[in-house]
């Protein structure tokens, strides 16, 4: 999930690799351009993306929007239906809303 959310070019200076390949060779700098798993930010900027999507979605998908900022936990959406048709139309609506790089596997 993280590699599907960019950082603001702004900021892509935070998340600079340095790398030597031998001692006498030169130093080269790299910038990554997504979120970078393992740093302390990852799961907030990634559920904030994720959150700020639904929001932005609304309008279009208000069932999908209410249960993804209501229901998410890290990369998880736990939300449901009380029936089995509802929780497919559900999928099938939080589905939609993410077509923007994200996709649904569990």
């Amino acid at each position: 999930m993280y590699r599907h959310i960019l950082v603001d070019p702004i900021q892509m200076d935070l998340q600079r690799i340095v790398w030597k390949t031998r001692a006498g060779s030169p130093v080269k700098s790299y910038k990554l351009s997504p979120v970078t798993y393992g740093t302390v930010s990852a799961p907030f900027l990634a559920t904030r993306t994720i959150k700020a999507l639904a929001d932005e979605e609304r309008a279009d998908f208000p069932d999908a929007a209410d249960g993804i900022c209501n229901n998410i936990y890290m990369d998880d959406i736990l939300s449901g239906e009380s029936t089995l048709e509802g929780a497919k139309k559900l999928q099938t609506k939080i589905s939609q809303l993410l077509r923007a790089g994200f996709e649904l596997h569990k």
